[in-house]
């Protein structure tokens, strides 16, 4: 995918994610009351957080792409997957039961999509460099 199409998807869907977030159930709210995740709390703070966060991968991501001839550069991108798989299976097993299961499918969909678009933005950077032979 070209560097426009890739910007355009996260883009829709970082706010769908933002969306999902800032729409739980009774008892999601009333967890994002108690614990006080004001990041969350309404679309305009879950839309910052979601941007933020995928702006920095982002940047992480094309820095490395940058510097792609350097041996750190392939280690530090490898790290980057490794780390967004790991949330990505912290957040499958935290909200598939307990408490979280209960706090309703958009808000949980939402906390998935996050993590999941972090390592696609690292992933697709990997993907897409060509190792010289």
């Amino acid at each position: 995918m070209s560097r426009i199409q890739n910007l355009l998807l996260l883009i829709i869907l970082g706010i769908t994610d933002a969306y999902m977030i800032s729409h739980p159930n009774l008892v999601g709210r009333l967890g994002i009351f108690v614990f006080k995740y004001g990041m969350i709390k309404n679309f305009p703070n879950a839309l910052v957080t979601v941007f933020i966060t995928l702006g920095i991968c982002y940047f992480l991501s094309f820095f490395f792409q940058k510097n792609w001839d350097k041996k750190w550069t392939k280690w530090a991108s490898a790290i980057c997957i490794g780390l967004s798989l790991g949330i990505l299976i912290q957040v499958l097993v935290k909200f598939s039961g307990g408490s979280y299961a209960m706090t309703g499918k958009a808000f949980k969909y939402g906390m998935i999509l996050l993590p999941a678009l972090m390592t696609f933005i690292f992933s697709s950077n990997w993907l897409s460099k060509k190792e010289k032979i």
